[in-house]
């Protein structure tokens, strides 16, 4: 048995924490009892703790009962990566290296009070599931054994469905409703709702808003007991939701009403829900951008933290404005006199964290602000939706390099997929959370950001106890499998979700059209590299081969394709040898067949680099043909190979329609227009 005793002992974090490491420990051979003595020591970081081996057993120092479950959590991983053998474990001190660790979540509360994500089959089918209590105890017990400490709620407008504003009571929604026809957004988050739409509403629960109003409450002190703190995102300007009320609200900032309106929905929602921590905000993506936007965030959400502190001293609430869509220096003027906590949210490495391990982004800006401000970043992952990604070595470099000192903590997640259960499984009904089919990842980065110092041997041998192969070797598998899109984004960059999708190697045109299409020999020639990332682009490094002599001392597109080669090799070779043996449909196989996927895309990508760098190079010299016959050569193999890839993931992954491409994406729908890249080679 594991018995836990001391300081903070009964605490509820304390309590789930030693719950987890008896599941941990189930069938292991420890031979006998284990005791964890818990002592509470005020010299111990916020939420860190101290380690020790104590006559047989261990005790945990900490300061508060975040650091003491934390504590609990990482002896026993460690016991059961060890088969309970106490004797195995070391003493460790942990201080957190990163304050706030977050999940970024695009909550659809309702088709009547959308989110940014809502135009997608991921946000269709999590409609109910966020109206579920079961589905949030299981959330937050994720988030609190991966070592994450807030929960961000992003939605356009979601007062209707979250309170019951005094000053416009007929505002408030009841039940929760979905609609038959699926959204048609502008990019700005405009029309997201529309009237017919509301022609398709059916009802998915039925509820009146004081019960909602509990079910939030219950929610966010669930999150209290896993020392999570919950926070509230918005766009603006939007009311959707209103439509039917009698005030006249629309989203026009001038339009006093609104104005009235926002500021009393906030005020609300901070007095109905004394546990909501934060408010952040976005001046945009709609709204007048006449010079206003920002008074009218400070003269609104601002007026309501103020107000709001004023009636209750003693609370906490923090206020993050993001940087989207303003002006720095407009900012820090209108907020120089807020009383509370205030901070800037920034996109670290735009929409695509899983390109450089040092991102210039950030350190560009801050050369340009000399501010005290702290900040908060955004690492936006909207790379990954199916594949599983596991990079120890990636993420630890990842988080070494940011400025921490500057930072109070960041955001992980996507705008393009909701990060609720997974529908896209073919093999896998039983729709696990996507944090839960992602938990290496998602462990990966709760973890390293809590203990920078973790070792490489605790995370390989919680792979071998999960996934009952040796684990140092699946590691160095997986992390070649996972470099292979990071790789390539450091030669084929865009900022935004939109403009490209790696999985599917696809993006919107938009503007002036909104259309999908696919990454064509054309664009891999004209994309440009990772502004500061050590690549040059394709279309650089052409000119750089027709000038005689000429020196290339950064990383070229070439040599980037023989790394993406290597790794795919790798990957397949391994994991053939892996599966043999291995049950079809088990955790290990799913993961195996994803690396092999992403092998094969690597494949694909490869050699439609190098086809990239032929064509170029005969496009600004024709005389050069045999450039021309090459690049042809190769994408008669990147046809077959795409075709490969498609096939292959879509007997694991349903097609799906995905909100920043406003689309329905199916590999196989792409089969046609790699073997066109052929064509434009051809006859370009």
């Amino acid at each position: 048995m594991f018995y836990v005793y001391g300081s903070m002992a009964e605490e509820q974090p304390v309590q789930f924490a030693a719950g987890k490491v008896r599941e941990w420990l189930e069938g292991s051979n420890s031979g006998g009892d284990l005791s964890v003595s818990l002592e509470e020591d005020r010299r111990c970081p916020e939420e860190g703790y101290r380690l020790r081996r104590e006559n047989g057993g261990f005790r945990i120092a900490a300061s508060d009962r975040a650091g003491m479950m934390y504590g609990l959590l990482d002896l026993g991983r460690a016991l059961a990566n060890a088969d309970g053998r106490a004797e195995c474990v070391k003493d460790r001190s942990v201080t957190p290296y990163i304050r706030k660790r977050g999940i970024k979540f695009n909550i659809p509360l309702d088709a009547r009070t959308p989110s940014y994500s809502d135009a997608s089959d991921s946000a269709f089918e999590t409609i109910p599931d966020v109206w579920n209590f079961e589905f949030w105890q299981e959330y937050l017990d994720a988030m609190a054994e991966y070592h994450y400490n807030v929960l961000s709620l992003w939605s356009l407008s979601p007062f209707p469905s979250m309170v019951r504003i005094p000053e416009y009571p007929l505002t408030a929604l009841e039940d929760v409703m979905r609609s038959v026809i699926i959204p048609q957004p502008e990019m700005s988050g405009w029309k997201m709702y529309t009237e017919d739409m509301k022609k398709g509403l059916y009802p998915v629960k039925k509820m009146s808003m004081d019960e909602k109003m509990d079910f939030w409450k219950r929610v966010m002190a669930c999150a209290a007991d896993r020392c999570i703190e919950v926070y509230l995102f918005t766009w603006n300007l939007f009311v959707y939701g209103t439509e039917e009320s009698p005030y006249a609200l629309t989203s026009d900032q001038h339009n006093p009403v609104t104005k009235d309106y926002v500021y009393h929905a906030v005020r609300a929602m901070l007095e109905t829900y004394p546990l909501l921590a934060g408010i952040g905000v976005t001046a945009g993506e709609y709204m007048a951008g006449d010079g206003t936007d920002i008074a009218f965030i400070r003269d609104t959400y601002g007026r309501a933290v103020e107000d709001c502190l004023k009636c209750h001293p003693g609370r906490k609430i923090r206020f993050i404005h993001r940087m989207q869509y303003a002006a720095f220096h407009e900012i820090e003027e209108k907020f120089r006199d807020f009383p509370g906590r205030f901070e800037i949210s920034f996109k670290y490495s735009q929409a695509h964290m899983h390109s450089s391990v040092k991102p210039q982004f950030f350190p560009d800006f801050i050369k340009e602000h000399d501010t005290e401000t702290r900040f908060w970043f955004t690492l936006r992952d909207d790379d990954y939706y199916m594949f599983r990604w596991g990079d120890t070595d990636f993420a630890r470099e990842y988080l070494r390099n940011m400025p921490v000192s500057r930072i109070t903590g960041f955001c992980l997640g996507a705008d393009g997929f909701t990060w609720g259960r997974d529908y896209m499984d073919r093999i896998d009904q039983t729709h696990p959370l996507y944090i839960r089919k992602m938990w290496y990842k998602m462990w990966l980065w709760g973890q390293l950001s809590y203990d920078i110092n973790c070792e490489e041997e605790f995370f390989a041998g919680e792979l071998e106890r999960v996934y009952g192969t040796e684990g140092k070797r699946l590691s160095a598998v997986w992390k070649k499998a996972s470099r292979i899109i990071s790789t390539f984004h450091l030669v084929h960059w865009h900022d935004y979700d939109f403009q490209w999708y790696p999985e599917m190697c696809c993006s919107l045109e938009h503007p002036p059209v909104r259309k999908l299409e696919f990454a064509d020999i054309n664009e891999f020639m004209a994309c440009g590299s990772m502004p500061k990332g050590g690549c040059i682009s394709v279309k650089e490094f052409a000119e750089c081969l027709l000038v005689e002599g000429q020196t290339v001392n950064v990383v070229t597109p070439l040599q980037i394709a023989q790394i993406m080669k290597q790794y795919s090799e790798f990957v397949l070779k391994e994991v053939a040898l892996l599966e043999k043996g291995c049950k079809m449909g088990c955790g290990l196989y799913r993961l195996l067949m994803d690396m092999r996927a992403l092998a094969y895309l690597g494949t694909y990508y490869s050699d439609k680099l190098k086809a990239a760098v032929h064509l170029c190079v005969w496009r600004i010299d024709p005389e050069r043909y045999q450039e021309k016959e090459a690049a042809v050569g190769l994408l008669r193999d990147c046809a077959g190979h795409w075709k490969m890839y498609s096939s292959f993931i879509k007997q694991y992954y349903k097609p799906q329609r995905f909100a920043r491409l406003c689309s329905y994406v199916d590999p196989e729908y792409f089969d046609r227009w790699a073997e066109l890249d052929i064509q434009l080679a051809e006859n370009q």
